[in-house]
């Protein structure tokens, strides 16, 4: 039996929606666990190919993902566009160059090349490292736009020398002199996927950090590793340390924390951020052939986990085949572990995976999928706790799973009902699956170093994790049953307890670091270990290259798959089992495990097994299809995550102040569904406003920043009767000027947002 977990979303749609039956044992049952298209079609095409997919009519093309297809007039009538962010743009000064003898001589250089640059349809000028991309654009609102540096005004300015890769050339206005050899700044673009990948943000059963989609955090990828002062470096190192810590007694420390560590990327000038560009991704919105439901990412577009979990076509809103072009072709492995890096792999993980939580489409924020935060007792901040004895712990380099002993102490704990389901070879959630993978990245990244133990991929993943754990255990294993119709399903879902080593004062940032959840059953993780500890393959590029091995593919490399089909009729004679699960799992357990791979990896042709919402069916240099699960131990039901499609986006209209408050008045932009369309309207927002049946939940924000640039005081507002929001400031430190900033937020959507200013006089 499996243990599973019927969300609260997924029951609501058992209850109150009747779908398209399903026949079941000889009944008829109205519900569809999963997500809608029954079949995704995921086609690598280049920008002309996908134009002309777009205007077929047998098989049209619904999406297409990581670029705009190159038409050859404007783009037809029936498709829609959205905007995510794609890439930054920096300017790098030559340490050779003369221009790089002192921080004001580098931060002239980097303006000059800022105008420079060629502001184009998807190509912003914009000389701050945070974008209106980011959910803490509000926190930098003041200083975006300000000179990179000392540089001073009105200064002459002195001819530059360019380096720009081939991609970069088009930035830079056509006059702008070129010389590879001799340069003064070198201009380039940075592609937000590339810069988490380097930051080991990537597709693998190790959730990515809390903060990955924040400014802050890439800003620091993108522009510590080019600090030249050595007093600089290390001050940036130990405010980032700090945020990643969370150790800020309240708000506004915290964002004097980011905008310290920015000042300390930015002021010397070394590398700067002079632009940014868009990514546009089109879809068809035709009215029978198209789809509808979009929850576009801000950073990762349509290429994300929820966005392909609430897009459905038009004629088939509960099923039919969706098809899905790609504009990248770099041909990754399939590994859960260290591969899926390129644009295809990581829409392919994100649909046949499933995470513990998953990224919100249009700010930084995650939510749950199949892990579920219970409440806890208040525990006060930095303040010990005892860990339970028997509490398993990872041993660092083996990994073993070592019962604690009494007396062990933790910062805190977070408690975990987790959503479990059949994995696709027909075996069942057992706590080993739970916790194999914290044995895992101990062994394999808990340690610096290269060797035969060692990857470098998983030790990035799973940073946070190895520092943070402090021991894991099965608590108990909650029972419910679900009547549909005659028919009864009975679920079970485990609870986990995960004691960490310190905590920030955000619970949910807390609760992403080391949730108990892999997609992946042990048995197939075992399986890529031990592949990799005979040198059939690494698990990632870099050390595949580094040994002379193939990179661990579980799909496409037919070699692998036979050599570890191999492997699997050993496993099952012996009772393998890793040494880590020998407290755990029974070598008979062990050898059922293996013995359901064999017959999978023979039924399927390949050994890419999990428990997600989908399942891979076939697979080409050129295309993949994946096929829904539609079975009723799958948590998860259509639904769960249409609230983030189409998200509502506040527009500030008026401010004024009134017996010591300002006042805001505030329109709301709205999708409204109109037959099988969706149009945009603008209406002012009050109390009564609806999105579809639903109320919205406005989240106002301010910050009042000095003189000196330092915040003040930062905080919220009151959502009056007449819809306004009134914000009433703290009293300010010392006499003097302030400005306060402030924006709204609908239904947590932070994306682009419209921020009004005043300036405030304190006596």
């Amino acid at each position: 039996m499996a243990w599973v977990k019927c969300g609260r979303a997924g029951a609501a749609f058992i209850i109150g929606v009747s779908l398209v039956s399903v026949a079941r044992a000889g009944h008829e049952v109205s519900y569809y666990p999963s997500f809608y298209p029954q079949e995704i079609r995921i086609e690598a095409l280049d920008r002309a190919a996908a134009a002309q997919a777009f205007a077929g009519t047998a098989d049209p093309l619904h999406a297409y993902i990581g670029t705009a297809p190159a038409f050859p007039g404007p783009a037809p009538a029936q498709l829609k566009s959205v905007l995510s962010l794609r890439s930054f743009i920096t300017a790098s000064v030559n340490p050779q160059s003369a221009r790089s003898q002192s921080a004001q001589a580098r931060c002239r250089a980097v303006q000059q090349a800022a105008q420079e640059l060629v502001a184009q349809s998807d190509v912003v000028v914009h000389r701050y490292p945070i974008t209106p991309y980011h959910a803490d654009y509000l926190s930098h609102i003041d200083l975006i736009g300000a000179p990179a540096g000392p540089a001073q005004r009105g200064e002459e300015r002195t001819p530059l020398t360019f380096r720009a890769a081939a991609g970069a050339r088009s930035l830079l206005s056509p006059d702008a002199p070129l010389d590879a050899a001799h340069w003064d700044v070198d201009v380039a673009e940075h592609s937000v996927d590339e810069l988490l990948h380097n930051a080991g943000v990537g597709a693998s059963i190790w959730p990515p950090p809390p903060w990955a989609k924040e400014g802050w955090f890439q800003a620091y990828q993108l522009l510590r590793p080019f600090l030249g002062e050595q007093a600089r470096a290390e001050r940036a190192d130990a405010i980032y340390e700090r945020l990643m810590l969370g150790n800020a007694s309240e708000e506004t420390e915290r964002l004097n924390l980011q905008r310290t560590l920015l000042a300390a990327l930015t002021q010397g000038c070394e590398r700067a951020v002079i632009g940014y560009r868009l990514r546009r991704e089109y879809y068809n919105d035709e009215f029978s052939n198209g789809v509808e439901n979009i929850a576009s990412d801000s950073q990762f577009g349509l290429n994300s986990a929820i966005a392909l979990r609430t897009m459905k076509l038009k004629d088939f809103p509960w099923n039919g085949w969706l098809r899905v072009g790609i504009d990248e072709d770099k041909d990754a492995a399939f590994n859960p572990l260290a591969g899926f890096s390129d644009a295809m792999g990581r829409m392919v993980w994100s649909m046949i995976g499933d995470a513990a939580f998953l990224a919100i489409p249009y700010n930084s924020g995650w939510v749950q999928n199949r892990a579920e935060i219970l409440p806890e007792e208040t525990h006060k901040a930095n303040q010990s706790m005892l860990v339970p004895s028997g509490t398993l712990m990872p041993e660092a380099g083996t990994g073993r799973l070592l019962a604690l002993a009494p007396g062990k102490g933790a910062m805190g704990k977070i408690t975990y009902r987790v959503a479990a389901s059949a994995f696709q070879d027909g075996t069942e959630v057992e706590a080993a699956d739970l916790f194999y993978p914290y044995a895992l990245a101990f062994r394999w990244g808990g340690r610096e170093g290269s060797g035969p133990v060692f990857d470098p991929d998983i030790a990035a993943a799973s940073r946070l994790l190895c520092e943070r754990l402090a021991g894991v255990r099965l608590v108990r294993v909650d029972e419910r049953t679900l009547a549909i119709a005659d028919l009864s399903f009975n679920y079970r879902s485990p609870v986990v307890e995960v004691y960490l080593n310190s905590l920030s004062a955000d619970a949910e940032n807390n609760a992403t670091i080391a949730p108990p959840w892999s997609s992946v059953p042990w048995h197939v993780l075992a399986l890529m270990e031990a592949s990799v500890e005979r040198n059939i393959a690494a698990f990632s590029q870099s050390e595949a290259a580094r040994k002379g091995v193939p990179w661990l593919d579980l799909v496409r490399d037919k070699a692998q798959v036979a050599k570890m089909t191999e492997l699997i009729k050993e496993f099952a004679q012996t009772g393998y089992r890793p040494a880590a699960l020998e407290g755990l799992v029974s070598a008979e357990a062990a050898s059922g495990r293996w013995r359901a791979l064999a017959k999978f990896v023979e039924e399927n042709g390949h050994l890419l097994v999990t428990n997600g919402p989908y399942r891979l069916v076939s697979w080409s240099p050129k295309a993949v299809v994946l096929a829904v699960v539609r079975e009723f131990t799958y948590p998860v039901g259509i639904g769960t995550f249409d609230r983030f499609a189409y998200p509502p986006h506040a527009l500030i209209t008026g401010i004024e102040e009134a017996d010591n408050r300002i006042l805001l008045s505030t329109d709301v932009e709205l999708a409204l569904k109109q037959q099988r369309d969706h149009l945009r309207v603008r209406t002012p927002l009050t109390r009564e406003t609806l999105r579809g049946t639903l109320a919205i939940a406005p989240l106002p924000r301010y910050l009042v920043v000095g003189d000196g640039g330092k915040v003040v005081a930062a905080g919220g507002a009151k959502w009056r009767e007449d819809g306004r929001f009134a914000v009433t400031p703290p009293p300010t430190p010392a006499a003097g000027s302030y400005r306060l900033f402030a924006g709204i937020f609908l239904d947590g959507n932070t994306v682009d947002p419209s921020v009004i200013s005043m300036k405030l006089e304190s006596k």
